[in-house]
């Protein structure tokens, strides 16, 4: 692509966030609220490099705005990569379409190049799990055998059966445990999703396919991403999501068939460039990894998670 048609392009920036804590451990952890480890947030610092580096040689901006979801694991993310862009995070969860708020000179040659707009919403969260959250890979595996387990795992219409969430949500008070034979337990969404449970008619899910995930993304794709990014000219944005999440918005953006998605696996902390045509109402043009070698290996960890022994 030459430097000619490089204003007529938008870059995405997607990246899964760095390594979480139940990441480490082989558990599925939809929607708990996992930290990251040591490692993952060297992988975000390196991400946050790559990205510098490929802007520098390309003689592009670093992105203007960015997103992620409410989950913690992503917002550590970012705000590590803002720290070496030199940038501060402004963070705003978004409930409603109609409510963003990214300042009035956003957009404009008077606005703070030292900070930048985040805007956290539950539509790119993970995946929801249902009862699979908290379990490790491997023993849902032995439990469902091979065949059922790769089926609900990476078809896109495979869903786990959902939770009980008055048994697994952390109670505001009096919290004893999980009865479930596992610790692992999910925010209370009274708490966590408090924006979303008073202001708005929302749903929250207790289990979750792939494509239940891209329905409940698309319209923030569509309103609030692309919009955004149409109205202020943007050259890019910087989203950081989760394995569900970035697959969706492949699917979504490259328009990957139901079948094909399934051989879609996301690698944690190493950044994808999605190129869109702005000339083209915002048609696909391609997509590579910033690291593709290291994508390439880690993606094929990220299938064979479950076939190995628990750590």
């Amino acid at each position: 692509m030459t430097a000619n048609t490089t204003s007529n392009v938008l870059r995405l920036f997607l990246l899964r966030h760095g390594q979480s804590e139940l990441n480490h451990e082989n558990i599925f952890c939809g929607w708990i609220d996992a930290k990251l480890t040591e490692k993952g947030k060297e992988q975000a610092r390196h991400s946050a490099e790559l990205i510098k580096q490929y802007c520098e040689t390309n003689h592009l901006d670093l992105p203007q705005i960015g997103y992620t979801s409410r989950l913690i694991r992503t917002q550590q993310t970012i705000e590590t990569m803002c720290e070496e862009f030199g940038l501060e995070p402004q963070l705003q969860v978004v409930y409603d379409f109609n409510k963003v708020e990214l300042g009035s000179n956003f957009g404009d040659d008077k606005k703070d190049t030292t900070k930048i707009p985040i805007l956290q919403t539950w539509r790119l969260n993970e995946r929801h799990y249902g009862s699979w959250q908290g379990q490790r890979k491997p023993n849902v595996l032995e439990e469902y055998g091979k065949k059922k387990y790769m089926f609900i795992r990476r078809d896109y219409e495979g869903k786990p059966p959902p939770v009980d969430l008055d048994r697994e949500m952390i109670q505001q008070e009096n919290e004893k445990g999980s009865s479930t034979g596992y610790e692992f337990k999910e925010p209370n969404r009274q708490v966590k999703y408090e924006l979303e449970c008073t202001n708005h008619d929302i749903v929250l899910p207790d289990s979750e396919s792939l494509r239940e995930v891209v329905y409940r993304l698309n319209p923030f794709l569509q309103n609030v991403i692309l919009k955004l990014a149409t109205q202020y000219d943007e050259s890019s944005c910087l989203i950081v999501g989760h394995g569900s999440s970035v697959r969706s918005l492949l699917k979504i953006l490259e328009g990957i068939s139901d079948d094909d998605i399934k051989n879609v696996d996301i690698p944690n902390g190493i950044p994808l460039v999605v190129e869109l045509d702005k000339n083209d109402g915002l048609k696909f043009i391609r997509k590579f990894y910033l690291d593709p070698e290291s994508a390439k290996i880690n993606a094929e960890k990220v299938r064979n998670e479950g076939f190995e022994k628990n750590p």
